[in-house]
């Protein structure tokens, strides 16, 4: 009786150390989203965003398109056409201290400091281009920043250079049907994943497309590019340079309207 009591036991402390095993293998892989990396991304989150009176409003670019900047964010459109906006109720960008390293889908990012809140205190307007002066900050380091909207042939042009920083983020709206474009991204629904964009693809090619029916391209080249969209009601992009964009298609594809149900 005692001998079966013993082997009974043994089972009983193999198939507790088997589970401790799976719940630490299970631990193991949801720990990276936790603690807001994977694929080598950091979870970058938007700061605030304060935009003084004198750059509030519409500027139009010509051909229909038009950009408005408020404190509730940025947003660009043709005609009634929403074709791209930032994050609603915060900072468009954060700039970045750090390195990436690595290549292709074995980058990783390596982020000392993030400076997310943005101010904007001047807005100069040209035909087809809106400029934007303002300034990011922790709170301890400032950096100034200079932001252009610009008409660019058949898209778009988004850009910023921020003087001091080793990256930016910008965080745009989320949409629904965010799916990558190859070759930069692979053609799937990037929802809840972080993926780097080929190293071999062209600045500004399109990434990766929305409902909203235009197409996101990343720039500049050369550089470590991500999309991340793991972050709650926001696309996050990845660029490890100063001086970064985004190009967005200037007209935007209807989408067909669903089915009337019987």
């Amino acid at each position: 009786m005692a001998r079966r009591e013993i082997d009974i036991s043994r089972s009983m402390v193999a198939l507790v150390a088997s589970l401790a095993a799976l719940a630490l293998l299970g631990l193991s892989t949801q720990l990276p989203g936790w603690l807001g990396r994977d694929e080598g991304f950091d979870d970058i989150s938007p700061g605030l965003l304060t935009v003084a009176a004198d750059a509030k409003g519409v500027a139009t670019l010509g051909g229909g398109v038009s950009v408005s900047l408020y404190p509730d964010g940025l947003r660009i459109l043709r005609g009634e056409d929403l074709l791209t906006q930032t994050v609603i109720g915060g900072s468009m960008l954060s700039a970045l201290e750090g390195r990436a390293t690595g290549r292709g889908d074995e980058t990783e990012e390596k982020v000392t400091r993030v400076l997310s809140n943005v101010t904007i205190d001047e807005l100069t307007f040209l035909p087809g281009r809106a400029t934007y002066f303002g300034h990011v900050s922790d709170g301890e380091v400032t950096m100034p920043l200079v932001m252009r909207v610009e008409l660019a042939g058949s898209v778009i042009r988004l850009g910023v250079d921020v003087n001091g920083a080793d990256a930016v983020v910008w965080h745009l709206d989320h949409r629904p049907l965010t799916t990558g474009i190859r070759p930069a991204l692979p053609s799937v629904n990037l929802r809840k994943k972080a993926a780097w964009l080929a190293p071999s693809s062209v600045e500004g090619q399109a990434a990766f497309s929305t409902n909203l029916g235009t197409d996101i391209g990343v720039g500049p080249g050369r550089v470590a590019r991500g999309v991340d969209v793991r972050g709650e009601g926001r696309i996050d992009v990845h660029i490890w340079s100063n001086a970064a964009f985004l190009t967005v298609s200037s007209y935007a594809r209807h989408q067909p309207s669903p089915s009337p149900s019987s």
